[in-house]
């Protein structure tokens, strides 16, 4: 293997305009070397395989020209056979590793170009579609690399063919000047016909696998919400759309693919008929006959391959162009200041080393900020941090909190002012943000381990260093408990852990640094107030040597600062002590003191009836979801070309290429298709109903007829394409030979009789077998989709989301590319083989020996060289996998990249999974270039034996002239099919894995099963009873709650604390029955909620998570989720009554908003209100709030609490809650701790009594434990902490 080559070399991108031919010929002229070995292989084998046909018809001549000895000849065919096979093998391993080393050298600068970009320039990026240039177009144009010296070579091929036949014969040669165009006519218009229907196809593929992406991550929002059918109902739809349009590839290439077939036969059966009457006239010998039978059957290829890059070199084009875009994006002056010389950015001249000091300076003076075509979020900010200052920065939400600590690392830089370091402008200052250690309101953690994670920005940290930030963090104790402790693999973006968790790693991540400068952005917004208080406690010495910016939303936090900076019209409005504020700060009070609820109760009333606002419901052109299509496509199509045995496929309209994801619009030449259309009729009882025994049989057997009849199809077609040799040699040994024309004329009727018979049955072959075939995947992608929609949340809770995906996806779509192709190309094969050898011995079984004798060679090569391929083929689908997930997670946190600069770190861990994969394909690719040619010369080898022993039995009249060209022909119909056998058994593998594996999932037992006799229900008035409830994720894990006793009277609002663990959410997940008791029942209106029909059930429910999901592609579409139904009215009401409405009027499309993959595109704050908004809408009798407003700012958390607590009247509520103003407003509060119950009362008397409600109220207010408990409560009235809501004593049923 070769190892990676210079990383600096073509990194700085080229400028110039020029056309993307020539941009690419300078890509691979770095590959000098390899580029033209490939070209030389490619011309030089293609060139030998043209005069290969004339050696052999000189050898048949010597017949009845001559009695020498054919041995000089047969030896000269075996060394230019030798000196083929090396060539070939050049010519692939040399386009090969030319392509792949320039798409190697692409995705580098491209990674790099990704990596330099600016705030501003990342704001207008989409993921999918970077992802979508990054994996689709690179590959793209890599595939196009290694077609083109293959496609060059059989053009040369397919030139010098028609040369050699026009010097052979100048009238035999009309015919292949008719049949050269009518094959090009035929290929290009299938071109152009299957890309736009390929490309709909896997359009429609990537909306199945976001279907199935969406039901998997959101699981708890879909069993929260009762919509288990609604999703299967929308993954039968999409699959439905998905079989349409295959069905119409199945028409399509029911057209082409049969005539491409029986054009070449066509034309053998013409030169049957015009050669043999010349061989009449003795005008031309048996020799060039058979040489023009052989060029003939070799012109599909060269025709096709030219045809298709043709087609796809507009693909190559488009896809350079995009890759261009963003390799040549100038580069921005933050990328050449921010790093020091030992970092990935460049030090300006002028620019002055920063220096290290212990706690600087901090000042902004006049800094203004806005986005495009925005007004300005910070406009005309004056602000001083001094040395070794805790300065927490406070506002309402888009007060430009976040944008003014961006600004700081020079994630972006403002329009106007400056921003000092110790008086020095920061624009002026190298390695900038090596000094400042940042926590972002989105933690952004990677898939990688707790050690790796927390020393990200210092990646050489020992194991001490890293436990002191963990212990700093308040995050030692839980990281010890885990399986591999340092070593776990926290998952993608740390979803293994719960909110709390990611933050404090966050945190540490940022305190394993020795910046003076910290910078926390919300960061402890999911932590509850005891643990914070305690981070806070732990980090005072660390935050004293440094100068500290701290965002917050909790009074908590901001106690904790020396100065509390309030923003409010782009500038500094208020400024002092939290004291100060408390006491003078009237933009403070208005954040942080709720409105009226009876003000909130009378606007809700006055807007229950109203008609939509007309202004905020208009239609958009802007396709959210196009994005995430090309994403999925994306990857689809990069594993397929990594696991491809042949990418650049063989089948009609292109194989690979023909289904690469779009590189331009091509929306109009798919409106130019045929209409997509057809049902699968696949019985309900059989795509959604549980197969605990599932297994291949049972799945095939709905469809047994159908495939039976395209198999069936599948032999005939076999049987009439080894008639056509036996014709030639009838017509040839009984008609030329013996000087009869009638018999040379019946025998070309007849082949061409058979021809179009052939033709027939191969157009009924492909629409029957392709019919039964997407018949067959669409109930089984239904079938897989209703059993992952019967599992409970326990499944998707040990079993990780990519091994979900993978069974539900790449285990289906591995079944349908052996079903689509391999199944027909096998059998086709299979029978073609035997047919040719029943042929070879009825004809001549002494001279069959002669042939047969070579295949145990062929069988044990396949054999061995099946063994070495697929490992790699595998690997590199993992590789790949490996390298697209790597690269997405960096597109993704490319802001924490670079605060943390690991620019170059992550650059180099890149290159080397990118060269890891180039090295990975390149190994197949090379067993590729050793087997194929081996196949030729096999087949060569065969030829020279036949003739060698042929044309002695010949003289000697043991054999007819016809049986020796027969023999030669067969040789071709015998080699051919074992080479694509070995292609297909790589996809018959991965379907038999699939099959099994799906058979695995099937059996899955359902851990929420519905009651023998489940009892249905409308409404439920809402008491709620835990009646000794225990419950263990395991039966070999301790219980993570025992011996819970509640009751909650029907209406009640019960808020459950307790630090983080300590079994708040698991508790709300039992009441939604996302589990089944261990020990104990709950109840809900006196029955056990295991006695109700759980569709039924949870549709009463309204569940908003502690993380917030949202479906759907635009903000209506998210609300409505529980009641798609619902006018826009009722979602517009129910915007309005959590206080969304507002920030949804903000949004430049309004409730048409497109909201990016599961609200990508908007803040944490405006998911938790959408989220908020999804529950009211669907009016549940039981309220689920799991630490439902942690993501929201002060101002806004306390409206939607004043909402919630007026849309709660008569609703049973229960709130998860880690800010204790929640809890303080409730009914009833439940403290819980170490999984047991340890307290329960209202507000004031759990206040009164020593114990964990007092201690953690302290710590939210900012006093200590011993503070008086009417003194804490007096604070909190003030400052928006309501005790309850009239003043009065709640009533509540209580347990202990």
């Amino acid at each position: 293997m070769s190892s990676s080559p210079d990383p600096s070399a073509g990194r700085t991108a080229n400028t110039v305009s020029d056309g993307w031919i020539r941009y690419l010929l300078r890509r691979c002229a770095r590959h000098r070397r390899t580029a033209i070995l490939a070209c030389a292989g490619a011309l030089t084998s293609n060139l030998l395989t043209a005069v290969l046909p004339l050696l052999v018809r000189h050898v048949v001549d010597m017949l009845t020209t001559t009695a020498a000895s054919v041995l000089p000849w047969a030896l000269a065919l075996l060394a230019l056979g030798v000196v083929r096979f090396a060539t070939g093998y050049i010519r692939r391993t040399g386009a090969s590793r030319l392509s792949l080393d320039v798409q190697h050298d692409l995705r580098r600068d491209l990674f790099a170009a990704l990596l330099r970009l600016d705030g501003r320039q990342r704001s207008g990026l989409y993921t999918g579609q970077v992802v979508s240039r990054a994996i689709t177009d690179v590959t793209l144009i890599q595939m196009f690399l290694q077609l083109l010296p293959l496609v060059a070579g059989n053009v040369v091929l397919l030139a010098a063919s028609l040369v050699l036949m026009a010097w052979m014969s100048p009238l035999l040669s009309v015919i292949a000047l008719l049949v050269v165009p009518a094959l090009w006519l035929i290929t290009s218009r299938s071109q152009r016909t299957l890309f736009p229907a390929n490309w709909d196809a896997q359009a429609r593929a990537a909306e199945v696998a976001m279907r199935v992406e969406a039901a998997v991550a959101g699981v708890r929002v879909v069993k929260g919400f009762g919509q288990e059918g609604h999703e299967l109902e929308q993954l039968a739809g999409s699959a439905r759309d998905l079989y349409r349009s295959r069905l119409r590839i199945t028409r399509i290439t029911s057209r082409f693919t049969p005539v491409m077939q029986a054009v070449p036969a066509a034309g053998q059966t013409m030169v049957l008929v015009v050669g043999g009457l010349l061989a009449l006239r003795h005008s031309i010998t048996l020799g060039t006959f058979l040489a023009f039978m052989t060029y003939l059957g070799s012109f599909v290829t060269p025709i096709r391959m030219f045809s298709m890059l043709l087609t796809v070199s507009q693909q190559g084009r488009a896809s350079l162009d995009r890759v261009r875009e963003v390799i040549e994006t100038p580069t921005s002056s933050i990328a050449t200041t921010v790093h020091s010389s030992t970092g990935t950015g460049a030090v300006p001249a002028g620019a002055s080393a920063t220096k290290t000091p212990a706690a600087p300076r901090i000042e902004f003076q006049g800094v203004r900020f806005a986005f495009e075509d925005q007004p300005p979020v910070l406009d005309g900010l004056d602000l001083t941090v001094e040395p070794g200052e805790t300065l927490a920065v406070a506002g309402a939400t888009g007060s430009g909190k976040s944008i003014l600590v961006h600004l700081l690392p020079r994630l972006y830089d403002p329009d106007a002012g400056r921003i000092l370091l110790n008086g020095e402008d920061i624009r002026e200052l190298a390695g900038l943000r090596e000094h400042i250690a940042m926590v972002f309101e989105d933690t952004a953690l990677m898939a990688d381990t707790v050690r790796a994670n927390v020393a990200y920005g210092c990646p050489g940290a020992d194991d001490e260093k890293v436990w002191h930030a963990l212990r700093l963090a308040a995050a030692d104790e839980f990281v010890r408990a885990l399986p591999a402790g340092l070593d776990t693999v926290i998952g993608e973006r740390g979803q293994r852990l719960s909110g709390g968790q990611r933050q404090r790693l966050a945190l540490a991540r940022a305190l394993i640094t020795d910046a003076p400068v910290l910078v926390l952005d919300d960061a402890t917004s999911a932590i509850d107030a005891q643990v914070e208080e305690q981070i806070f406690a732990r980090i005072a010495a660390e935050v004293r040597r440094r100068t500290t910016i701290v965002v917050a939303h909790r009074i908590s936090t901001l106690a904790l600062a020396d100065r509390v900076a309030v923003l409010g019209n782009g500038r500094v409005a208020e400024l002092g002590t939290l004291h100060e504020l408390q006491s003078s700060g009237e933009l403070f009070h208005a954040l942080f003191t709720p409105p009226d609820p009876a003000s909130i109760a009378a606007d809700l009333g006055a807007v229950t009836d109203t008609v939509p606002t007309a202004g905020l419901w208009v239609d958009t052109d802007d396709d959210g979801d196009e994005s995430r299509t090309l994403e999925q496509m994306a990857k689809a199509f990069s594993q397929r070309a990594a696991g491809s045995p042949g990418a650049m496929g063989g089948a009609m309209g292109g194989g690979m290429m023909s289904s690469a994801p779009p590189s331009g619009d091509v929306q109009a030449l798919i409106d130019r298709l045929p209409t997509a259309t057809g049902e699968p009729e696949v019985p309900e009882h059989f795509s959604h109903t549980p197969d605990p025994r599932f297994d291949l049989p049972r799945l095939l057997r709905p469809f047994a007829l159908p495939l039976f009849a395209g198999l069936g199809l599948v032999a005939l077609d076999a049987a009439a394409q080894i008639l056509i040799p036996f014709l030639v040699r009838y017509g040839i040994d009984r008609g030329v030979l013996a000087g009869a024309r009638d018999v040379l004329l019946l025998a070309a009727g007849s082949a061409l009789i058979l021809v179009v018979v052939d033709w027939a049955i191969t157009v009924a072959q492909v629409r029957v077998s392709g019919r039964a075939g997407e018949r067959l995947l669409y109930g089984l992608r239904v079938k897989v989709f209703a059993q992952l929609q019967r599992l409970g949340l326990q499944f998707y809770e040990r079993e990780l989301a990519g091994r979900i995906m993978t069974r539900m996806i790449t285990d289906v779509d591995g079944l349908s590319t052996f079903l689509q192709t391999g199944l027909a190309v096998a059998l086709t094969s299979t029978l073609t083989i035997s047919g040719v050898v029943v042929a070879l011995v009825v004809i001549d079984a002494r001279l069959a020996l002669v042939v047969l004798a070579l295949l145990p060679v062929l069988v044990i090569s396949t054999i061995a060289f099946r063994r070495a391929a697929v490992p790699s083929y595998n690997l590199a689908r993992e590789q790949v996998s490996a390298t697209n997930a790597y690269l997405q997670e960096n597109v993704d946190t490319i802001a924490v990249i670079q605060a943390y600069c690991r620019e170059a770190v992550n650059q180099r861990e890149f290159e080397r999974r990118s060269w890891a994969y180039r090295n990975a394909r390149l190994r197949s690719q090379t067993l590729m270039a050793l087997f194929f040619p081996f196949i030729e010369i096999m087949s060569l080898v065969a030829t020279v034996a036949v003739l060698a022993v042929g044309v002695h039995q010949v003289r000697e009249n043991a054999l007819t002239a016809g049986t020796l060209i027969a023999f030669l022909l067969y040789i071709d119909l015998l080699f051919a099919p074992i080479q694509q056998l070995s292609q297909v058994f790589d996809s018959y593998q991965q379907a038999v894995i699939g099959v099994e594996r799906l058979g695995v999932l099937m059996r899955e037992p359902v851990t929420t099963p519905e009651a023998f006799e489940a009892r249905s229900l409308n409404r439920i008035d809402g008491e709620i009873e835990f009646r000794g409830v225990g419950f263990a994720y395991d039966r070999d894990t301790p219980h993570v709650l025992s011996g819970i006793d509640l009751r909650i009277a029907a209406g009640q609002k019960v808020a459950v604390v307790g630090e983080t663990g300590a079994g708040k959410s698991t508790l709300v997940k039992l009441l939604a029955r996302l589990y089944d008791t261990t020990d104990g029942a709950v109840l809900v209106d006196g029955v056990d909620i295991r006695d109700y029909r759980l569709r039924d059930y949870r549709k009463r429910l309204g569940v908003v998570p502690q993380e917030p999901f949202l479906f759907g592609d635009t903000v209506h579409a998210a609300i409505a989720y529980g009641k798609p139904d619902a006018t826009p009215a009722e979602i517009e009401w129910a915007a309005r009554a959590v206080g969304a409405h507002e920030m949804i009027a903000a949004l430049d499309h309004g409730y048409r908003q497109p909201i990016g993959a599961h609200g990508a595109a908007l803040s944490a704050g405006q998911r938790q209100l959408l989220a908020l908004a999804r529950a009211q809408l669907v009016d549940p009798d039981i309220l689920i709030l799991d630490e439902a407003t942690a993501s929201l700012d002060l101002d806004t958390d306390a409206r939607v609490r004043a909402a919630v607590d007026v849309l709660t009247t008569g609703r049973t509520t229960i709130v998860v809650a880690h800010r204790l103003s929640t809890a303080a407003d409730a009914d009833l509060i439940a403290v819980l701790g170490h999984g047991r119950l340890l307290q329960i009362g209202r507000h004031a008397e759990l206040l009164e009594t020593e114990g964990p409600y007092r201690e953690l109220w302290a710590a939210y207010v900012g006093t200590a434990a011993e503070s008086e408990p009417m003194n804490a409560c007096s604070r909190a009235v003030t400052w928006g902490i309501s005790t309850h809501r009239d003043g009065s004593a709640p009533t509540a049923a209580m347990t202990t």
